[in-house]
């Protein structure tokens, strides 16, 4: 017999997971990309320029590492050797 409510959760947290995963990376990309385009002004020296570059910079890593986390995770998960009784 089908426990629905069990499949319904997986088919939540799959859906969930999935998309904060994607959404991490695709900002994470987007910042790195605004702070890109930022470096020429940083180098002339505008703190503003400067600023924006490091603070796009930064979340980006850290969306960068949201993603890494969430995929050492879920692999984690999926190797049983690490479940092990020892």
């Amino acid at each position: 017999m089908i426990e629905w409510n069990s499949l319904i959760l997986v088919a939540i947290v799959s859906i969930v997971g999935s998309t904060v995963l994607v959404a991490s990376f695709s900002l994470g990309m987007r910042l790195l990309t605004n702070a890109r385009h930022l470096v020429p002004g940083a180098k002339k020296g505008k703190t503003k320029a400067i600023r924006a570059e490091v603070l796009n910079r930064s979340g980006a890593y850290i969306m960068f590492t949201i993603c890494a986390s969430a995929l050492i995770y879920g692999i984690y998960l999926i190797i049983p050797y690490f479940h092990l009784d020892k």
